[in-house]
């Protein structure tokens, strides 16, 4: 189990020492930092084993070892990304044309057999699932099935650039994550990052297992994400989101309460108002 509320001293993203308490959600209590308004759950520790047992059973994980395949076979390529990732290969070209890539959190490989196939670059995974870190090995990936703090024991070489989908609201100490990634990373490198966007409304409210605690146990805003990385050593270089969050509201009210909700969703889109599911996050090095 893990700590306890009153045993948390710090925010996890800022390290400010105020914290409120927020909502329950799904059975788990949440804090909110007062300076960064990150919101986290109090419980702080988990078995990696609930991963692994969660993903294995979701059709969409089962599909994404699939399309890792059909990618490896050629029968699928770069449009068929999610838009997340295809937007960040088309800023790691602009900034780091070349090199190495290391993808944490890399799956089954997807990215990776693109980056490698397509834009040549040398590319490593870090998986911490063993089905999808055994595929991605399979399909020409060589993927570490452990963690990113364990990988980066075994490492001395540096990394032009370092990628990491949906994976921070995961990890208990997002701030080691980053410190971790950035000793990987070399002065002039790239980090770019994915996560839910805690600035969409609907982020906390989403009632699917992968989406809920204690699978995300970290709901990043803007704010919260830039006070985190900063505090890890990174500058933000740029960020982008989708404004309409469709996966979001579709995960809460269904397929036909989101088709219910376009128009509502469109006028808030035209006066400014809308903000997505997905928070994507290119930073450099502070210190390069």
């Amino acid at each position: 189990m893990g700590a306890p509320f009153s045993t948390i001293l710090s925010c996890p993203a800022c390290g400010s020492s105020t914290m409120n308490e927020a909502q329950s959600y799904n059975g788990f209590p949440l804090r909110t930092c007062v300076n960064c308004k990150f919101v986290f759950t109090a419980q702080r520790s988990f078995a990696t084993s609930q991963y692994e047992d969660i993903y294995s059973g979701v059709t969409a994980y089962r599909g994404m070892v699939q399309a890792a395949e059909q990618t490896y076979r050629g029968e699928k390529g770069f449009r068929d990304l999610w838009w997340f990732k295809r937007k960040a290969l088309n800023w790691l070209r602009t900034r780091t044309p070349a090199g190495r890539i290391l993808d944490v959190g890399s799956g089954p490989g997807t990215l990776l057999i693109i980056a490698k196939r397509v834009y040549g670059y040398e590319v490593q995974g870090v998986e911490p699932a063993a089905i999808a870190a055994e595929a991605a090995n399979r399909y020409g990936v060589p993927t570490f099935c452990g963690t990113l703090q364990e990988y980066a024991r075994t490492q001395a070489n540096k990394f032009d650039a370092i990628t990491s989908f949906e994976v921070l609201e995961h990890v208990t100490d997002p701030l080691e994550f980053l410190q971790t990634a950035k000793s990987l990373l070399k002065k002039n490198g790239t980090l770019i990052i994915s996560m839910p966007n805690a600035d969409d409304p609907y982020c906390l409210q989403q009632r699917i297992a992968p989406a809920m605690p204690p699978i995300h146990i970290n709901f990043f805003s803007r704010r919260s994400l830039r006070c985190l990385l900063e505090r890890a050593g990174f500058t933000i270089v740029r960020t982008y989101t989708l404004p309409i969050p469709t996966s979001s509201v579709r995960n809460v009210y269904g397929k036909k309460g989101f088709l219910l909700r376009i128009p509502y969703l469109l006028a808030r889109r035209l006066i400014g108002k809308a903000d997505g599911t997905t928070l994507l996050t290119m930073a450099a090095p502070t210190d390069p």
